[in-house]
């Protein structure tokens, strides 16, 4: 018996320590999973911080470019070059800095815009540039104004809350340019146009003429095509640092009695996008801000953040139509 009672003993013994092994095992495994877990978190927030470090660093190029005192924004200045790569401590930030005012504002159909009549002018000509039906603009500016009425070829209430799930018309300047995903516009339609826009707070923000692709600068005078328009960006870019002024911009023999209203141009910029790619060791962190700069003192403020991983397409996508 003692013999059996001792045998009973040891495998008892083995049988805990087995145990205890088992559980000790799987406490270290769950204590390395939350150390993994928790380094992740740290890792992605620094990441974050690198992403906010790179838009701060693009505030400082910009109220460094605006302390040069030109007056004027072209692209061969720094805030725009391709190259704005950043290396710190494991990681590194990608800027990418873009010129909201070389697009069109939508909110220029807006009331507040005295020049309304040009802007809406000038969105037919870019639609039909790039090989939209113009009367897409009826739908645009009925959404924005705060009638209710609807134009020949636009859209109010009636129609919208015949949607599945039913909605109504902004009434009011758009926040962002996705806002045209909800005009009832075909797919293919609204990645021909995206592009091309910008949605900011102020309706009477100029056209620069030193950073508009050749579309924009199309859209100026339905007379001018689209290779004159190309001939022009070329014009500019042989001038280095831009043209001085709209007038000496308006001198261009191309623009010779094409009958461009120069109401609602300029030559210097308010309004950016800051694109930043930021890593921290193996993780990734995007945001796009964008920028205003005050005109007056050059003292800049973040008007809009947007932490996905999705940036706004590129002109470079959207192909000529001209025949």
């Amino acid at each position: 018996m003692n013999a059996k009672q001792s045998g009973v003993a040891l495998v008892t013994v083995l049988l805990v320590v087995a145990i205890a092994t088992v559980m000790a095992v799987a406490m270290v495994q769950e204590q390395q999973g939350s150390i993994h877990i928790t380094r992740g978190f740290l890792s992605r927030g620094q990441a974050g911080q690198y992403a906010l470090g790179g838009e701060e660093l693009a505030r400082q190029i910009l109220q460094e470019d605006y302390a040069e005192g030109e007056n004027r924004d072209y692209l061969t200045e720094t805030w725009a070059s391709p190259e704005l790569h950043f290396e710190f401590e494991e990681g590194e930030v990608n800027l990418q800095i873009a010129d909201l005012q070389g697009l069109f504002n939508v909110n220029s159909l807006s009331s507040e815009n005295a020049l309304v009549g040009v802007a809406r002018q000038r969105l037919v000509n870019l639609l039909s540039a790039v090989g939209v039906d113009p009367l897409v603009t009826d739908r645009i500016q009925d959404w924005i104004d705060t009638d209710t009425g609807a134009r020949p070829a636009g859209a109010e209430d009636f129609e919208y809350l015949g949607y599945e799930p039913p909605y109504r018309t902004g009434n009011a300047m758009m926040q962002d340019v996705s806002e045209l995903g909800l005009l009832g516009l075909e797919q293919e339609i609204l990645q021909q146009i995206i592009p091309f826009f910008t949605a900011l707070p102020d309706a009477r923000s100029l056209v620069n003429v030193n950073t508009a692709s050749p579309y924009i600068l199309q859209a100026l005078a339905p007379q001018l095509s689209f290779e004159a328009a190309d001939v022009l960006v070329q014009r500019r870019e042989e001038q280095e640092t831009g043209f001085e002024t709209v007038e000496a911009f308006l001198q261009l023999p191309e623009l010779a009695g094409v009958g461009i209203v120069t109401d609602g141009l300029g030559v210097q910029s308010s309004f950016f996008e800051v694109r930043t790619i930021a890593r921290y060791q193996e993780r990734f962190s995007y945001l796009t801000s964008i920028l205003h700069r005050n005109p007056l003192d050059g003292s800049i403020r973040v008007i809009h953040r947007d932490f996905s991983k999705s940036f706004r397409p590129q002109q470079a996508t959207v192909e000529n139509t001209d025949g």
